[in-house]
């Protein structure tokens, strides 16, 4: 799963040393996102991601495998963790993804990641897997946050 943070850190233009929670209200806010991120699972995500992509989201950073909340605004650390699996070794990894299928993820993970960053765990209400919830409020009270309209 750790690769999906990397797609967002590398093709949306978030760099690696400015760690800043950037987010968009109106978008996330959109009518059936509550829905679609309803529960979210690694099983549900992975199911729209690239084959080669599946392979590395197993790896953890220590919290909930399904707190997607906490993995999208944990990015950084999660960057760090996925290259080498998911990367070719022409971008410095040992995977077999290549920029065609950075294309088909980045749109997925970075409206996800918009979503989470916005409602936190509201799409977690009443869902059975656990969460990091305190871990994810650890980092966004000491992260600047850039909220766009």
């Amino acid at each position: 799963m750790r690769v999906l943070y990397s797609v967002v850190t590398v093709l949306t233009g978030t760099t690696l040393a400015s760690a800043q929670l950037t987010f968009n209200i109106t978008q996330a806010l959109q009518p059936g996102n509550l829905q679609k991120y309803k529960c979210l699972n690694n099983d549900r995500l992975a199911a729209e991601m690239p084959e080669c992509i599946r392979q590395c989201q197993a790896d953890g950073d220590g919290c909930a495998v399904d707190g997607f909340a906490y993995h999208c605004v944990n990015c950084n650390v999660y960057s760090d963790l996925i290259e080498p699996c998911a990367f070719p070794p022409s971008l410095g990894g040992y995977g077999t993804f290549i920029l065609a299928e950075l294309g088909i993820a980045r749109p997925i993970v970075s409206n996800m990641c918009n979503f989470f960053s916005v409602t936190l765990y509201a799409a977690y209400a009443g869902c059975p897997q656990p969460l990091s919830k305190r871990k994810t409020d650890e980092i966004v009270v000491n992260e600047p946050t850039i909220t766009t309209t």
